[in-house]
């Protein structure tokens, strides 16, 4: 039998009160849908297809879209009028022949994207995390001796650094190379 779970959402604070203007907060999905992951993949490939150097444009390529799609509520964020405004996705309307992609319509997580100190604190907040864990396979079962958060030091592990009062008769190392250096080859026939 597999047993689903629904976990909460997170709520991120991206920019902190300052004066009489409210923290600027965000509630995201747990972590990123699988289906927010494959758009991801997609966008990273998309760039990296245009120009197979651009790295740092694929990995904004790729956050955009975790944001895009878990980005579930926000508050702080007001209009150009200081109203508040609810997080709305792009609307793509369709032109009259065919069926085909006339207009897309941005919506206000498509702003929120574009503004670039609201991108890199979701960034920091919520994807790098994510990514860090994700890279470390331990996003559901840290590894009880690895270095991830949920690591549990070990009794033969040194927790804290060595003093010089108890390093006794350590003597110090070379802190050069100790490799002998190369001989220069004579030239042959001379």
């Amino acid at each position: 039998m597999w047993a689903l779970a629904k976990p909460e959402p997170v709520t991120k604070e991206l920019i902190p009160a300052r004066g009489d203007h409210p923290a600027v907060t965000v509630t995201f999905n747990p972590q990123p849908s699988a289906l927010s992951l494959r758009a991801a993949r997609r966008a990273v490939a998309e760039v990296l297809r245009a120009d197979p150097t651009a790295i740092e444009r694929a990995g904004d390529a790729f956050t955009a879209a975790i944001i895009r799609f878990n980005l579930l509520a926000w508050t702080g964020i007001i209009d150009q009028k200081g109203e508040m405004i609810e997080p709305t996705h792009d609307v793509v309307i369709p032109s009259d022949e065919n069926d085909e992609i006339g207009i897309v319509q941005p919506g206000t997580i498509s702003a929120f994207i574009a503004e670039p100190r609201l991108f890199e604190a979701a960034d920091r907040e919520y994807v790098l995390p994510w990514t860090q864990l994700d890279a470390e396979k331990n996003g559901f079962a840290p590894s009880p001796n690895g270095t991830s958060e949920g690591a549990t030091p070990e009794t033969d592990i040194a927790t804290s650094p060595v003093t010089p009062e108890s390093s006794g008769d350590v003597t110090s190392v070379p802190i050069e190379s100790t490799k002998p250096k190369r001989k220069r080859v004579k030239p042959s026939g001379k």
